[in-house]
């Protein structure tokens, strides 16, 4: 900004005594002519130097502050326009990590040293005892094997199902399949289920219930029947269940090969 210099603002002074011009001039007085009034200096005022001007530093002082602020300003414009640091994703490291997850694990299906006899499904076999029988109607799931009465061919003392499902876990299958057994028989008494633990780790769960009951032929003879269901559960939610039932008067002498035979599914897993 250019200084301009000019009558000071305003009205001007008053005149001093004896008009404008300047006054009477005494004889004998030597040297110029004292001047009053005017836009002079007074008499005997010294006059003082001019102030230098400071106009090119105050211009450049302001280029250089313009500067830095465009200079601020596109910063601003690269980073965002908050105050916000933004978050810059890292390069993920190459070559071998801290932790590396383990692979999901898959089912084995494929048969094995303790897989013999009859094979079931998902991997699982189980072997019949000496004298069960498999039975004759092939439109039953599973696997159903039948203990025929001893000197009476086309009766049976007892039968022995493998089954399995994805629908229900071991504690829901068990008690399914025995409300399912005992829905055609009389009397039922259902016992209390009861959690069990095989030394096979492959299972995750074990749920067994027993019941009794009378079956009724068709010409109105009652049988009494006990059994019972036990449902083993797998590391992959998939559910293998035995379900026996024996006239109750073979049930003591032939419950050993129940137990053989839910071994040999216990093993297969």
């Amino acid at each position: 900004m250019s200084q301009q210099y000019g009558p000071p603002p305003g009205p001007p002074p008053a005149p001093a005594p004896g008009g404008w011009g300047t006054g009477p001039q005494v004889r004998g007085q030597q040297g110029p002519p004292a001047q009053f009034g005017g836009w002079g200096p007074g008499p005997g005022r010294p006059s003082r130097p001019p102030k230098p001007n400071r106009t090119p530093w105050i211009i450049m002082a302001g280029a250089i502050v313009a500067v830095l602020l465009v200079a601020v300003g596109v910063v601003l414009m690269v980073n965002g326009k908050d105050d916000k640091p933004t978050t810059q994703s890292s390069p993920e490291p190459t070559g071998r990590t801290m932790y590396t997850p383990s692979p999901t694990p898959t089912p084995n299906d494929s048969k094995g040293p303790n897989d013999v006899g009859v094979e079931v499904g998902w991997g699982i076999w189980f072997t019949p005892s000496k004298g069960w029988l498999p039975d004759w109607d092939k439109s039953r799931s599973g696997k159903n094997y039948i203990l025929q009465q001893f000197n009476a061919r086309g009766l049976i003392d007892g039968y022995y199902w493998v089954r399995q499902t994805e629908l229900y876990d071991a504690k829901g299958f068990a008690e399914h399949l025995v409300d399912v057994e005992s829905n055609g028989m009389e009397g039922v008494r259902i016992g209390k289920g009861t959690t069990c633990k095989p030394a096979n780790p492959n299972i995750k769960a074990c749920y067994a219930v027993t019941y009794t009951g009378a079956w009724v032929a068709k010409n109105g003879r009652r049988v009494a029947m006990q059994g019972f269901v036990t449902a083993y559960q797998d590391q992959f939610d998939r559910t293998t269940a035995t379900d026996a039932a024996l006239e109750t008067r073979v049930y003591a002498r032939r419950v050993n090969e129940l137990i053989y035979m839910n071994n040999s599914v216990v093993k297969s897993f």
